[in-house]
């Protein structure tokens, strides 16, 4: 999903077309549905979506019975690919209509808001971050607008998902849409630091057209991947307590081998609490 300070800002490609690229990659992911209905039905409240990109998991909230989702992205192109989901959908257009459905362009590190949330969602957002004091600011703020019983989700790729070494430029993907054929290449450049793996993801995608024009929009991406320890240490720092984490979103326990890293967090409900976790 697109994240909290726009990544597509600055990019030599059109933003419209960044965001359609990112939907060809990303509209197929279905794996995740199944557990996002789960962990809405299970939870009292609204959703927000931090980092919503073009809504690919509204239908699961509402499968969850959610009464409403407050869905925020930095991206403006983003947002408006979600519009047209909504529009396309009729059981999304209809929850839109009644009020059901809430469209915020904001960054999610500054978000205010008067209401409070039964789940909370960042589902790949850490990387699209600078770093912890990034992830601090944004973690702290989710805190702030999660209800006393509320939960927050962080999903991202796991070990197993992240190459272990930098990778040449090579074919991705290719897809079609509304006639038109992309095809996507990338390289990636790794980087180990203390806050984390740092990577630079770059990607060229070959846009032929159906009269046989060619052009090739280029596109670069600075991700952070922080270990399950960081990730423990700066939701405990933001207020919040470790409740369960997963390596699948079938509630596989996280190891190595893990595809995907899924914490979740609930508010510390009594200073004592808090006090007996920094001396615990």
């Amino acid at each position: 999903m697109i994240v909290p300070g726009d990544p597509f800002t600055g990019q030599a490609t059109d933003e419209d077309e960044l965001a359609l690229i990112y939907d060809l990659e990303h509209d197929h992911v279905t794996e995740d549905r199944a557990f996002y209905r789960e962990i809405t039905r299970r939870v009292r409240g609204a959703v927000l979506d931090l980092g919503c990109g073009s809504g690919r998991l509204f239908s699961s909230y509402l499968d969850g019975h959610t009464s409403r989702i407050v869905a925020v992205d930095a991206s403006g192109a983003m947002l408006r690919r979600a519009e047209q989901r909504i529009a396309d959908d009729p059981r999304l257009a209809e929850a839109y209509a009644q009020g059901h459905i809430e469209l915020v362009q904001a960054d999610a590190r500054s978000l205010r808001r008067p209401e409070r949330f039964g789940l909370i969602v960042a589902a790949g957002v850490l990387p699209h971050l600078d770093g912890p004091e990034d992830a601090s600011r944004l973690l702290a703020r989710a805190a702030r607008l999660l209800q006393p019983r509320g939960l927050l989700v962080i999903d991202d790729l796991g070990p197993a998902s992240i190459p272990q070494q930098d990778l040449p430029l090579a074919l991705d993907w290719v897809a079609e849409s509304d006639g038109t054929r992309y095809t996507r290449r990338s390289q990636l450049v790794r980087r180990e630091a203390p806050e984390g793996l740092r990577v630079i993801l770059s990607s060229v995608v070959d846009r032929q057209d159906p009269d046989g024009t060619i052009a090739r929009l280029p596109a670069s991406f600075r991700l952070w991947y922080p270990s399950l320890d960081t990730v423990a240490r700066l939701v405990e720092a933001a207020g919040l307590a470790v409740a369960a984490t997963h390596g699948s979103h079938d509630l596989e326990a996280f190891s190595a081998d893990s595809e995907r890293l899924i914490v979740l967090s609930r508010r510390i409900r009594h200073r004592s609490a808090r006090r007996a976790m920094e001396h615990g």
